[in-house]
């Protein structure tokens, strides 16, 4: 418990704070793309007190902004317009020369975005440059430049930590006692009180008998101890009765061994003597029977309530006390393992229930399903499907997630209305081809490298993680999912799945094939 109770903190730690630092260099780097298209669109570097309110404003609202410098560009050079540190050193302009910036040298046309990581007096800081490109007026070219502190939400993520190992060691510390309890009031009493009996029992008090505490393996070794010691008592009390008429008879010849010889005498001794052994050697066989016993009896229980300590729970199906406290103890442990499963989901998803399907009929259903929404957005659909399509294992429910995300980008990407074109065909011998397009806005060539990447959108409301789950399905299908370049409208992805092959269809209709016939026997 302590060393997941470790490992837990830190990874949290580590992930906390990479989130955090994550989301706040993409959210500086939103904040100055923001002001640099705002001075594009309001051509602030005509007026720049504008230009200077704008940027002081951002500096008041962002504490992690330390600097912002506004430079234009003329046939002289670059020239400061504006600043919110008059006495600091200016910010550098970075491009993609500039060494150790973010993007690195690429060999597509670079984006307008450019930053690297510098430190000043022991703190780490990120450098942005993003580039004004007034295509109306050249004047209007320059860049925005900022400067924005790396860790000033250390504090925010400490407390968090904190949170977190406060909630995980109460947990922590909640099972073990709970834990202990049950072990305590379900095996520790119980067996101390077997454990005693059989201590009392050895030395000699046959009438003791164990507790029978509950219905459950240590309530049958109970059970099984006093049936054992019964027979005991049993034997021991026909033993004891068969001494006493042994004992009677010997008084009886002892009177008639009187009155006789000597040689009487000797012989009744010798009998005297045999009889003694005879009782030794019952007492010896009760012993070894009762040793026996107590093996067979108890040993093999004791052998198996290691293995069967964990069918507790299915042991006690009329006590509502103990079905109450192993539920509690079942929540406290299913509780420990979901923290971290909504940061995990919150990071990932269950196997796919594969079963052979149609493809098409498949498109066909979920067409139908969406048609009402797609027919009150405006947006027309077309379907061409190859009607010699073999078919392919999927999980039906996850691969109508795929579908149902694509066509939510193209509603977003059609506001006015427009088409979806789905088609199908078998491409090579054993993989089948998906196409999917629209006629929306189409994905910028600077977006490709992105769509896939979780928490990335370019939806103002997006959540960034629709297109990588669709990945992360069609990978669990044995297929991929890409986006495909259209010099025309519209965005086109292509999905591929692994096609069954004859053999595999063989195989799995004489599969459903033996399971009918096991059930049809298991009816009879």
């Amino acid at each position: 418990m302590t060393l997941i109770l470790l490992i837990s903190s830190y990874l949290h730690g580590l992930i906390t704070g990479a989130l955090v630092e994550d989301y706040r260099y993409n959210n500086a780097i939103s904040q100055v793309i923001t002001l640099a298209k705002r001075t594009a669109t309001h051509n602030y570097f005509r007026t720049p007190d504008d230009l200077q309110q704008e940027m002081q404003l951002i500096i008041s609202s962002r504490r992690d902004f330390k600097q912002l410098d506004a430079y234009r560009s003329t046939p002289r050079g670059l020239e400061l317009i504006a600043t919110t540190a008059p006495e600091a050193p200016r910010l550098p302009v970075l491009d993609e020369h500039t060494p150790d910036n973010e993007l690195g040298e690429l060999d597509h046309p670079l984006p307008e975005v450019f930053s690297i990581e510098t430190e000043r007096n022991g703190a780490r800081y990120w450098e942005i440059t993003v580039a004004i490109n007034d295509r109306d007026d050249g004047d209007g070219n320059g860049y925005i430049s900022a400067l924005v502190l790396k860790s000033s939400q250390s504090g925010f993520v400490n407390r968090l930590q904190r949170q977190h190992n406060l909630v995980l060691s109460g947990a922590v510390l909640a099972s073990v006692t709970l834990f202990y309890l049950l072990f305590a009031l379900f095996f520790r009493r119980p067996a101390r009180d077997l454990v005693q009996a059989m201590a009392q029992a050895r030395c000699g008090d046959l009438q003791v008998r164990a507790r029978v505490r509950r219905d459950d393996e240590l309530g049958e070794i109970a059970r099984s101890f006093n049936s054992l010691m019964d027979e005991i008592s049993e034997r021991h009390r026909e033993r004891e009765e068969l001494i006493t008429q042994i004992r009677s008879f010997n008084d009886r010849l002892r009177q008639e061994v009187e009155r006789a010889t000597q040689e009487a005498r000797l012989a009744n001794e010798q009998l005297l003597k045999a009889q003694q052994r005879l009782a030794h050697s019952e007492r010896l066989a009760v012993i070894g029977q009762l040793t026996a016993s107590l093996a067979h009896e108890i040993g093999t229980p004791l052998n198996a309530i290691s293995g069967h300590l964990k069918l507790l729970a299915r042991s006690f199906p009329q006590n509502t006390e103990a079905q109450r406290r192993i539920q509690i103890i079942e929540t406290q442990l299913d509780f420990i393992v979901g923290i971290v499963k909504k940061l995990l989901a919150r990071t990932h998803r269950p196997r796919p229930a594969l079963v052979e399907s149609d493809v098409n009929a498949l498109i066909r259903e979920f067409l139908a399903l969406v048609k009402p929404t797609l027919d009150e957005r405006r947006i027309e659909t077309r379907i061409g499907l190859a009607p010699t399509l073999p078919p392919a294992r999927v999980d039906q429910d996850a691969f109508r997630q795929v579908f149902l995300n694509l066509v939510n980008n193209s509603l977003d990407a059609m506001p006015d209305g427009g088409r979806i074109e789905i088609t199908t065909a078998l491409y090579g011998e054993h993989t089948i081809e998906i196409i999917f397009r629209d006629t929306g806005t189409g994905i910028a060539p600077e977006d490709f490298e992105h769509l896939f990447e979780p928490m990335w959108t370019t939806k103002p409301s997006g959540s960034g993680f629709g297109l990588a789950i669709a990945r992360e399905i069609m990978r669990e299908h044995g297929g991929q999912i890409e986006a495909i370049p259209n010099a025309e409208r519209g965005a086109i992805f292509r999905l591929t799945l692994p096609a069954m092959s004859p053999s595999q269809q063989l195989e799995m209709k004489e599969g459903e094939k033996d399971v009918a016939l096991s059930a049809h026997h298991d009816r009879r």
